[in-house]
């Protein structure tokens, strides 16, 4: 982490990862590699095409999403996520 507080679209983007999480599969394992694609399909997302913005909040996200438990399960990790969005 940076030791920064996430910015407003970093929060948004990680309450977006934690309600995906809820309704897809929030019981199944959360794998490590998942934390890395949803951030960065939800950047994408936000600003449309792959552009130095989408790179920014990727690595933004990276940096405050917590690093995957293992055995942790989809929901409890969506619950982490939110606990990160409001740091």
């Amino acid at each position: 982490m940076t030791g920064l507080p996430p910015t407003e679209t970093c929060r948004a983007l990680l309450l977006q990862m934690a309600a995906y999480l809820d309704r897809s599969r929030p019981t199944g394992v959360m794998w490590p590699e998942g934390r890395g694609i949803i951030a960065g399909h939800l950047a994408a997302e936000h600003y449309g095409i792959r552009t130095d913005l989408v790179a920014t909040i990727e690595a933004e996200l990276l940096d405050h999403a917590p690093a995957v438990t293992p055995g942790i399960l989809r929901g409890q990790y969506a619950e982490q996520l939110r606990d990160a969005a409001r740091s």
